[in-house]
């Protein structure tokens, strides 16, 4: 199971466990039976500040969390075993553009409403989305290690347009497709 059907199906499940307390009726109270409340689920953290769940390593929304993966993957890769490399790093590619998705719908909702936070979003989105290209163009290399540079080539397009050729990474992406033979031109000409 990839790990975006993973991230669905705990959301499902979640969701599926939580109806009752959401006030979302999935049978009718038999007489003298009481329902349970958000609150009577969800226990408050004596500190927030102190228990962030969302900044723990483990975390699956998490640059630290997809640090964690993509570490992993690099030591597949290292050993060989490619395919275990290729899972980890897309797990890793979807968990950010996953990040970036939310974080820039966030700062669409708060433009206007809050620029502070409106902003802050936006810088969260821009860096899950540049440790996103960065994870691809691993991913790219690492099919280019197997023989499959066909499969690296609509990875390193993806990069070349979201990071901008004039930028490093898009300049190695760029690279990596005229060292494969997809395009004609060197960039920056030599």
């Amino acid at each position: 199971m990839h790990c975006a059907q993973r991230y669905w199906l705990a959301g499902l499940m979640a969701l599926s466990i939580a109806a009752p307390a959401l006030g979302q009726p999935t049978t009718a109270p038999k007489k003298g039976q009481t329902t349970t409340t958000v609150s009577e689920v969800v226990k408050p953290i004596p500190d927030p500040q102190k228990f962030r769940q969302l900044e723990q390593q483990g975390s699956a929304l998490s640059i630290a969390g997809a640090e964690q993966t993509l570490k992993e993957a690099q030591a597949a890769a290292q050993d060989g075993k490619f395919e275990e490399a290729v899972r980890k790093n897309q797990d890793v590619v979807t968990m950010l553009n996953q990040m970036s998705t939310f974080h820039s719908l966030l700062s669409k909702a708060f433009a206007g409403i809050d620029n502070r936070i409106a902003d802050e979003e936006k810088q969260l989105a821009l860096q899950a989305a540049i440790r996103r290209d960065e994870a691809t163009y691993q991913l790219a290399l690492i099919h280019r290690a197997q023989g499959k540079p066909e499969l690296a080539v609509p990875l390193l397009v993806r990069i070349t347009t979201s990071q901008n050729p004039t930028r490093e990474l898009g300049q190695k992406a760029y690279q990596q497709l005229f060292e494969i033979g997809f395009v004609k031109s060197q960039y920056p000409r030599p």
